[in-house]
């Protein structure tokens, strides 16, 4: 993909000035380490669904049912944390903390800083006040976000999205001290699923009793308190696909292919037919998120790494597909300052639409091969050589393909050679 574009979109002179900027471009996508195993489909369903979050966040009719697929990004992201912390359960006997905080930094930081800096350049330049955007920016970087929304929504709604971000920090947080107490207490074993689904239970419970008590839709909707058991339900997938290895039971196996076209009807049904096109209803706080949103979320990240050749894989591996999952995350920073900025020049919404998608994906490009890789790069040579394997390396057993989530690290300290094969032969 990135051999062939955007560079022979290009006129020729314009195609040489934009070398310098390409060339990292393809060095960042090429030179890639998935420490659990590269799944493409789960890149390319995250992308696909950061699409419809983008454009719910333009007109929300046009993709009612895209608050699921924030529980479906919990789930993922819990999954693939989890999966990295029995990493080193298996491999050093201890959740390597100092480790394990080094990755998360060097994944969120820098892309979220220099958003930021860009969205206060920008708010200085053509939209002030500077100093309330000061504010918000200060709010987001403090991973306060969920908890500012609840209490003062207006003073956050220019880059609110970052709640997603709040919630998240505080699990990485919180959640290797409280997996290591749990694995001291029950190993690896059945027992430390059923500890992780009680706290889920617990999560869920609570829930239930603030919608029961009339708690408004902000306060069950952002906060880490009332969402985590979209994140525990993560967690306890990864040990159970580490409890049961693929291979182990034939006739599950067999199953997961079949489960393909209910799963694509159900999301596409959800997403566009079934799903209230003004909002979710308190009912999707007291079971809608769970069921419609959780548990199908498993089984369709379950399905695609222990499986192939399925109309979903069909579907997530197209290579455009896999891109916008490689750098999802960046889209996700970049998307709602840039729709917020030209809603404030009246743009139409499908105008910013089809202006801020595009701005979108290209900084988010931008940040992921310019800096994103410098500091993945440097957490890739602090590991030993062993763990800077290549992206066709064996997987490991944890699953036979893990969520490529956060973990996209630079393998290569050295500059590599101008490819000769496109990105989507390489992937294949």
């Amino acid at each position: 993909m990135f051999h062939s574009w955007p560079s022979h979109a290009l006129p020729g002179l314009l195609r040489t000035a934009a070398a310098p900027v390409l060339a990292p471009i393809r060095d960042a996508f090429r030179t890639q380490v998935y420490p659990l195993g590269y799944v493409p489909s789960h890149d390319g369903m995250r992308g696909l669904m950061t699409l419809g979050v983008v454009t719910a966040h333009v007109s929300h009719t046009l993709v009612p049912g895209a608050v699921l697929y924030i529980d479906l990004f919990f789930v993922a992201s819990a999954y693939y944390i989890t999966g990295l912390l029995l990493r080193d359960v298996d491999k050093h006997g201890r959740i390597r903390f100092r480790e394990f905080y080094a990755r998360r930094f060097a994944r969120i930081v820098p892309p979220l800083l220099l958003m930021l800096a860009a969205y206060l350049l920008f708010t200085w330049l053509l939209r002030p006040p500077f100093l309330p955007a000061l504010e918000r920016a200060a709010i987001a970087l403090g991973y306060i976000a969920n908890y500012w929304y609840v209490f003062d929504p207006k003073t956050i709604e220019d880059i609110g999205h970052t709640w997603t971000l709040s919630t998240e920090e505080q699990f990485y947080l919180l959640w290797p001290l409280t997996f290591a107490l749990l694995v001291k207490r029950f190993g690896v074993t059945w027992r430390l699923v059923g500890a992780i689904c009680a706290i889920a239970a617990a999560i869920w419970a609570w829930r239930v009793s603030l919608v029961a008590g009339g708690a408004e839709w902000r306060r069950l909707y952002t906060a880490f308190d009332t969402r985590a058991d979209a994140l525990m339900a993560g967690c306890a997938m990864a040990v159970v696909l580490r409890l049961v290895p693929h291979g182990a039971y034939p006739a599950l196996d067999r199953l997961w292919p079949k489960l393909a076209w209910p799963l694509l009807l159900y999301w596409g049904t959800i997403t566009f037919v079934f799903w209230a096109a003004d909002g979710p209803s308190m009912n999707y706080y007291l079971f809608g998120s769970m069921v419609c949103g959780v548990l199908p979320g498993i089984l369709v990240l379950t399905l695609l790494g222990r499986s192939q050749g399925t109309i979903l894989h069909r579907i997530f591996e197209q290579p455009a597909a896999i891109f916008l999952g490689r750098i999802f995350y960046g889209i996700y920073l970049w998307h709602l300052p840039i729709l917020n900025f030209l809603d404030s020049y009246g743009v139409w919404w499908p105008m910013r639409l089809a202006i801020g998608l595009p701005l979108s994906i290209v900084a988010a490009t931008l940040s992921y091969a310019v800096l994103e890789r410098r500091f993945l790069r440097k957490a890739a040579a602090s590991r030993p050589p062993a763990a800077r394997a290549s992206v066709t390396a064996a997987m490991p057993s944890l699953a036979p393909g893990s969520l490529a989530h956060a973990e996209q690290t630079v393998a290569e300290l050295k500059p590599a050679p101008r490819p000769t094969a496109t990105v989507e032969a390489r992937l294949a």
